[in-house]
């Protein structure tokens, strides 16, 4: 997948379990496929791990001021759906996709939630 200019792709499994500590939000089955998201500020993260194929791997996926940069939302939602029909673990890429999706059809509430400078605390 190529890196547009606010959508990074992460193999570095160090650099993945690190954040997934630093989120309290560490695996502990490794004989199954997860998928983690979050949002960090107004970046979008999800991060995969899939267990199935030859050698069980880490994906992490960021993009940033998602709520901003819905072409690259999209272009991670089209990367997820190639791999699903290229028959790549289909359970948790769905479920990855899915949840892009989600946050593509949500996009203006995003962009009103992070655009309000008038925003205070009641």
């Amino acid at each position: 997948m190529k890196n547009d200019q606010n959508l990074y792709s992460i193999n570095n499994e160090v650099d993945i379990i690190d954040f997934l500590v630093d989120n309290n939000a560490m695996i502990k089955d490794f004989t199954r496929s997860h998928l983690s998201w979050f949002f960090v500020d107004e970046n979008f993260h999800i991060i995969l791990y899939l267990a199935e194929g030859e050698k069980p791997k880490f994906e992490r996926y960021i993009v940033e001021r998602f709520a901003e940069n819905m072409n690259d939302m999209i272009n991670l939602w089209n990367h997820f759906d190639k791999r699903i029909h290229d028959c790549q673990e289909t359970r948790t890429l769905k479920l990855a996709k899915n949840k892009v999706h989600d946050l593509i059809a949500m996009s203006e509430t995003f962009k009103a939630l992070f655009n309000r400078a008038d925003f205070e605390e009641e």
